[in-house]
């Protein structure tokens, strides 16, 4: 089976059909949510780099044209396991993948933090507090840490309902096993994005970073054990999953990209 097979629609349109179309202006929007997310996260928790990836800091594809851009970060007093901080794409050919993860480490169970954007070519967005337990099973767990950010998630479908947006359905069946109830994501127009979305992806963050402050130490090792041990199946899973991973073998080719999925899922790390 080809593997676009299990891209979305938006990837396979603007891939297959060599579709070239500027989307700097919606690039440069996107990228300073993140950038502004970035500044609030390294200013609120203390980090410090991995500089196993220093090489891929910036990355060309395979016609030589720089393409790319990684970075990784692990917690330094902070109960931080693992950030990409990464981009791929160039706006002027359409598509863009950036990305800010933050998972947390053992020692709290706080939800990660999940974040991606891009141009498709309309603005992409996704952000999700990543729950560290199964919803069903914890429902104590989702009524702590998830529930409180139910009003912004039911605003914002009434809002892209209103505004006659169709929502964003993540083609494999894994992917959308993999998001939390209040995950919210989309592509929509730029000006919809400014307005509507953005404020609330900024809002999702505040809340995440108040969580990491508040965090209580987790002293049981047993659980800490497991927590451990789901963390890294789970970001695994869906780095290697993730449907992104044939756009950017055809970008880069097959050695790089493969090196650079062992890095979003923390298997080529230094510390």
């Amino acid at each position: 089976m080809d593997n676009t097979q299990n891209l979305s629609k938006e990837f396979v349109e603007h891939l297959d059909k060599d579709v070239k179309i500027d989307t700097s202006e919606t690039f440069d929007a996107v990228m300073t949510t993140r950038d502004r997310i970035w500044e609030m996260v390294k200013s609120s928790l203390s980090l410090k780099e991995d500089l196993r990836c220093a090489d891929l800091h910036n990355f060309n594809d395979l016609n030589g044209e720089h393409v790319g851009r990684i970075r990784t970060f692990t917690g330094d007093e902070s109960p931080v396991d693992w950030v990409i901080h990464s981009n791929i794409g160039t706006p002027q050919n359409t598509f863009t993948n950036i990305h800010l993860t933050i998972y947390m480490d053992d020692s709290v169970e706080i939800p990660h933090l999940g974040m991606a954007f891009g141009t498709l070519p309309e603005a992409f967005f996704f952000i999700d507090p990543m729950p560290r337990y199964e919803a069903v099973s914890y429902p104590d767990y989702m009524q702590e840490y998830l529930a409180p950010l139910n009003d912004i998630y039911m605003s914002l479908q009434e809002e892209m309902f209103n505004a006659g947006i169709k929502p964003f359905i993540a083609a494999m069946p894994f992917i959308r096993a993999s998001l939390s109830p209040l995950a919210i994501s989309g592509v929509v127009p730029l000006d919809f994005y400014k307005e509507k979305c953005e404020p609330k992806i900024i809002a999702y963050a505040e809340y995440w970073l108040k969580l990491v402050h508040a965090a209580k130490k987790v002293e049981n090792p047993i659980i800490r054990s497991q927590l451990k041990q789901r963390d890294t199946l789970v970001r695994r899973n869906i780095v290697h999953l993730d449907p992104a991973n044939p756009i950017a073998e055809r970008l880069v080719g097959k050695p790089t990209a493969d090196r650079l999925v062992r890095i979003l899922c923390a298997e080529e790390r230094s510390q």
